[in-house]
């Protein structure tokens, strides 16, 4: 899938499109989505942090995506394992994964969250289940 083929995929989940989650990058294993800040993924008023669970939500969505990239479709989540390694301040957010292993039942792949500064927030990985075939084509994401 290219860019434009994987954001239509993207925004087929109304809670990606309310993170405002877009496509930077596709490459051969691997991509890039970012989410800009707003103040309603914030977690902490007084830190301006943003939630765990967003933070966690990138790391799934790429990892998912990366491997849907390469099978065709989105694939459901088995597994995920997040570890945070530092506040995520106000700023947009970027999100890169690649593959670790793609066979025809399963799909791991590996994410790092990295903040407006290029620190890394947070990384993790997911469990996928690449046999798992869509039941039917999904409805057209509504603008």
């Amino acid at each position: 899938m290219n860019e434009e083929q994987l954001q239509a995929v993207v925004d087929r989940s109304s809670f990606n499109r309310w993170l405002g989650m877009k496509v930077v990058s596709v490459g051969e294993s691997n991509l890039t989505l970012r989410i800009s800040w707003r103040d309603e993924l914030i977690s902490s008023p007084e830190r301006q942090s943003i939630h765990g669970g967003v933070i966690a939500a990138l790391v799934d969505c790429a990892a998912d995506y990366v491997i849907a990239a390469d099978v065709g479709h989105a694939v459901p989540t088995i597994d995920l394992h997040i570890d945070y390694h530092r506040i995520a301040l106000p700023g947009d957010l970027e999100v890169e994964a690649s593959i670790t292993h793609l066979g025809s039942t399963l799909g791991v792949a590996t994410a790092k969250v990295t903040d407006a500064q290029g620190k890394l927030v947070a990384s993790g990985r997911g469990l996928y289940m690449t046999g798992a075939r869509p039941l039917s084509p999904p409805p057209a994401a509504a603008n």
